[in-house]
């Protein structure tokens, strides 16, 4: 296979996979509407540097992550495709780093392109590369930091090896700007690791000199100008999305225990979990150039340590683990397929797991899946989604066997990575539909009210609505009855507490607002009840789609 050719598949595979699905499914809310309201309060107010949820302070992230986004809704539009489009970039960024570390660490002269085309088709880099999250833009930089660092420590020429050093800290100051120190910590464990493990003690002192230089210079006057214009950012960011997230996480930092990224991993490379045994049989004898193995290891190792001492855990946090993995499937697939063997029982064992589940899924529409709990994940749809993973898996496992019937190892390789691209297109179609009808409720219904909440002269919002009345309507001025969701912090200041209220001042506030002009009330439909009192104001439209009312009054004059 020419590296045109490869080039060509790897480029159909991110824009099958990445591109064309960005704006097929609902915004989630409230974790995409979210990070789409920040930046978009960036574009609205101009300022790039104040870090505002629907204009209160929201001091969880740095800007950087919010910076991109920002920038791809300049570009794409305030919509799906402009939110969700930095992350799916980061992707790719992750992929073509990934495989730049193969080509310097492995002997095989395609390595790199594989290990690209592996780290695109994973179950996790391709969810997160798909949601507007900040984490595939953390995965990026923290790929791009150890690329840079892996550069220079192999290469020979001084002024090369300065040049990557000083890419490498600029890569952590991006990564400290999108998720905070542990930024800072994962390149250091892992390319630290990596020279002890080779003994390499007068680089392990002399080689960060230069990334830690660079990364301090890059970072600093970016720092200075968020404390400028955050004052308590970094007291806050520092003590309570660290500090306590690492030692005694409260229930908004999801507490889990040491074990729980452990199930994840194999999740997490679900579609190549399926070669475990010819991974497992060929880890020693892949090939692997120098310490490269040892660099792999590292990366795995270290950081999945340092994630499970920490109390707080999601499973996007394993996230930047993901490329080592690629890096070692990829070689050792190269080996394994470059020697010369009889078809073995490992080469159709994944395939025939394929044909069994596919069969087993088949069967559920004919003996019946209550006990599955099928119909309360997609309530009376359950029949024709089981056929549909039922005929994706046997068109993975017919490309499957396509694959192994290549003459080249990187043609098998290349065609493996396509193989699994039935269940990904359908992916979006097994979301539960409790998940897809309150995305529905939460953003499209408020979408098409947008026009006449916006012109509202005041605006109610339940705090836990907060996130996607803004997205949707695009109107952050609000007045908050609550807290809740994430918008109950900590910060507590007191000029931002003064747009909240309590639930039992929602009618005095609306009878007076009413006084000034039209009022918007975004309010759960259980609490309406209090609007059928008497005296109480009354709406003059209303409108109510599942849990959510938006009832419209007019100015009382």
């Amino acid at each position: 296979m020419s590296v045109r050719v490869i080039t060509t598949y790897t480029t159909f595979v991110f824009v099958l996979l990445y591109l064309l699905p960005l704006a097929m499914r609902p915004v989630i809310a409230p974790d995409e509407t979210r990070y789409g309201v920040i930046p978009m309060e960036m574009l609205h107010n101009q300022d790039w540097w104040s870090l505002k949820l629907v204009g209160l302070s929201y001091y969880e992230k740095p800007p950087f992550g919010y910076w991109l986004t920002a920038v791809s809704m300049s570009l794409f539009g305030q919509n799906a495709w402009g939110l969700r489009f930095a992350p799916a970039l980061a992707a790719l960024i992750t992929a073509i780093a990934t495989g730049a570390i193969a080509k310097r660490i492995c002997a095989h002269p395609h390595a790199g392109f594989i290990a690209t085309a592996i780290q695109l088709t994973m179950i996790f880099p391709w969810v997160f590369g798909s949601v507007a999250v900040l984490d595939g833009m953390f995965s990026a930089c923290i790929t791009l930091c150890v690329a840079f660092f892996v550069y220079a420590a192999t290469e020979q020429e001084h002024r090369w090896r300065m040049f990557f050093l000083v890419l490498s800290g600029v890569a952590a100051t991006t990564a400290f700007l999108t998720k905070g120190f542990l930024g800072l910590a994962l390149p250091a464990i892992i390319t630290g690791g990596w020279l002890i493990w080779q003994r390499r003690w007068r680089d392990l002192f002399v080689l960060p000199l230069v990334p830690i230089a660079s990364a301090a210079i890059a970072a600093a006057p970016v720092i200075f100008a968020i404390h400028k214009s955050n004052p308590g950012f970094w007291d806050y960011f520092f003590w309570v999305e660290h500090v306590r997230r690492f030692t005694s996480p409260d229930g908004n930092q999801h507490p889990e225990p040491w074990w729980y990224f452990l199930p994840l991993i194999p999740v997490g490379c679900s579609l190549w979990t399926l070669n475990i045994g010819k991974v497992w049989s060929g880890f020693g004898k892949s090939l692997f150039r120098g310490h490269g193995a040892a660099l792999c290891v590292a990366w795995i190792a270290l950081p999945l340590l340092l994630l499970s001492a920490s109390s707080g855990k999601l499973p996007a946090y394993i996230l930047p683990l993901f490329p080592a993995f690629s890096i070692v499937i990829s070689a050792v697939l190269l080996h394994y397929f470059g020697a010369l063997h009889a078809k073995s029982f490992t080469d159709r064992l994944g395939r025939w797991l394929l044909v069994a589940a596919a069969l087993l899924s088949a069967s559920f529409i004919l003996t019946g899946h209550q006990w599955l709990y099928a119909d309360e994940i997609w309530h009376d749809h359950s029949s024709w989604r089981f056929g549909l993973i039922a005929l994706a898996l046997l068109a993975w496992a017919s490309l499957d066997h396509w694959a192994l019937s290549a003459r080249s190892a990187v043609q098998k390789i290349m065609h493996m990575a396509i193989s699994p691209a039935p269940i990904f297109l359908i992916s979006g179609l097994l979301l539960p539909d409790a998940l897809l009808e309150k995305s529905k409720i939460g953003v499209d219904t408020l979408r098409a009210h947008a026009n006449s909440i916006a012109q509202s002269h005041t605006l109610i919002v339940d705090a836990n609505m907060a996130t996607c009345v803004a997205y949707s309507t695009k109107k952050f001025d609000m007045t908050l009855i609550g807290p809740g969701g994430e918008l109950d912090n900590e910060l507590k200041l007191p000029h931002e507490q003064a747009r909240f209220i309590t639930r039992e001042q929602v009618l005095a506030r609306v009878a007076q607002e009413q006084k000034k002009g039209t009022v918007a009330l975004v309010i759960m439909r259980d609490n309406l009840q209090a609007f059928q009192a008497a005296g109480a104001p009354k709406p003059q439209s209303q409108h109510i789609d599942g849990d959510v009312s938006v009832a419209l009054f007019a100015q009382v004059k």
